[in-house]
């Protein structure tokens, strides 16, 4: 037993995770930007306009287009 009365452990100290200034760094950048972007939901700000471009039905159904009819539905497609 050591001096004071705790047993002596058998292996290799263990490592510890030192706190440095990065660590810090990081930690409060992070913490900043939460708080930020909290503070922007609650309070309902957005960071991009509002206004927004809506593209015609007759585009978004053309072949090719987004979320088409024609692209699965262009006739047989094989399967068993």
């Amino acid at each position: 037993m050591s001096e004071r009365g705790a047993p002596k452990s058998a292996g290799p100290p263990v490592p510890r995770p030192r706190v440095t200034w990065l660590v810090l760094a990081y930690g409060a950048y992070g913490a900043v930007l939460l708080i930020a972007y909290l503070v922007a939901g609650f309070t309902g700000y957005s960071y991009e306009s509002e206004a927004r471009d809506s593209v015609p039905l007759s585009v978004r159904q053309a072949p090719g287009g987004y979320r088409s009819y024609h692209l699965w539905h262009a006739g047989y497609q094989g399967g068993k």
